[in-house]
């Protein structure tokens, strides 16, 4: 791979080409409002100009008005298109906005995405096009704008702050589009304010695709979540040039990142962890059999925790400068009850494993122990 040089380097360098890049727009991107007292220096402005104090009021004005720029663009057309595929394929998961940014650089135009979840959590069952590119994902990115942006509301202001980190590395780049989910904290009125040329809220109450369509597959065009953070380990446990993936391997990774975040969530005052966690990965490691009643458990439990995640994302508070620990813990119980529940049936998901492993992982390096309370 060619060494990363900072926010949006050369796009997918290290593979066959795909297809498009991200382009800047004029408009100057959101300059640095006041510095935040957290370690949010590399992320770009803690609060990009126009957002409203909580990202929350910002939503409720954007959804109200159904924000949406008045002169046509055949990006903005592409970055809804894509989002409102993106809002289909995890209506299932039921708490998570997402933004689609396109940007114009001096080498074409480039499409990022990014989640409202964690650190730009992927739901299983939705793939993103090989055109695209997860904003999390960038290696020039460093911890600082990880932790700072790490499950906020409304994603159009992650994408405001990346676009500020990315404008700050090459002034030629400029983002130019701007399509937001509205349905759970998202809201594009701080991107319309910020100067963006052109932006869209979009819902899935007005979403052009039917309810009963069936998402976009995983074919040549899509990437796997896992893929989108790690080619090299996708192509490993998928392909693995006829060399099967490692049971224990996989195992002793599920067993290291279910205890990380256990571990990390009984350390806080008052929050209970649900035993059927503990009972399911015991089973598991014993190798005895997990009831049906167990699993249908675990997946109240998922849910719950998914919710609970949701509902404690930063940024819906004026001040707010990350999530706090038990908005993680919640993060990280919704992903350790998804990790377990891939090992049900004969043949683990290996590249599900790998991924959903990662999430918890990331929280706890972006927060070490001594940090974690």
């Amino acid at each position: 791979m060619v060494p990363p040089t900072g926010p949006l380097p050369p796009f997918n360098s290290d593979i066959p080409p795909r297809q498009a890049q991200v382009v800047p727009a004029s408009g100057a991107p959101p300059t640095p409002a006041a510095p935040p007292a957290s370690p949010a220096s590399a992320a770009g402005p803690p609060l990009p100009p126009g957002v409203v104090a909580s990202g929350v009021g910002a939503t409720a004005a954007g959804a109200a008005a159904g924000a949406r720029s008045s002169a046509p663009d055949p990006l903005l057309q592409s970055a809804s298109q894509l989002l409102y595929e993106l809002m289909h394929a995890s209506r299932v998961y039921g708490c998570v906005d997402w933004c689609v940014g396109v940007f114009k650089t001096p080498t074409g135009a480039q499409t990022v995405l990014v989640s409202s979840e964690g650190a730009g959590y992927i739901p299983a069952g939705v793939f993103v096009p090989r055109s695209a590119r997860l904003l999390f994902a960038d290696p020039g990115l460093g911890s600082s704008f990880h932790a700072r942006w790490f499950g906020w509301v409304n994603p159009a202001q992650t994408m405001l702050a990346y676009a500020a980190a990315c404008t700050g590395h090459d002034p030629n780049i400029e983002l130019w589009a701007v399509a937001v989910s509205t349905d759970h904290g998202g809201s594009v009125v701080p991107a319309r304010d910020a100067g963006v040329r052109h932006f869209e809220d979009c819902s899935l109450l007005v979403s052009p695709i039917t309810a009963d369509a069936a998402p976009a597959p995983l074919d040549e065009t899509r990437m796997h979540r896992l893929e989108t953070v790690d080619r090299a380990e996708y192509v490993r446990l998928t392909e693995g040039a006829g060399i099967a993936p490692d049971r224990s391997q996989a195992w002793s990774t599920t067993q290291v990142a279910v205890r990380t975040a256990v571990t990390r969530a009984s350390s806080l005052l008052g929050f209970s962890v649900p035993p059927v966690i503990r009972h399911v990965a015991s089973a598991l490691d014993l190798r005895e059999a997990v009831s049906d009643a167990q699993w249908a458990e675990l997946e109240v439990v998922r849910l719950n925790a998914a919710l609970d995640s949701a509902s404690q994302r930063p940024g819906r508070m004026l001040g707010d400068e990350g999530p706090s620990p038990y908005a993680r813990a919640h993060h990280n119980l919704a992903r350790a009850a998804e990790l377990l529940a891939q090992w049900r049936g004969d043949t683990p998901e290996y590249a599900e494993i790998a991924y959903t492993a990662r999430q918890i992982m990331t929280e706890a390096e972006l927060w070490p122990e001594k940090a974690a309370g």
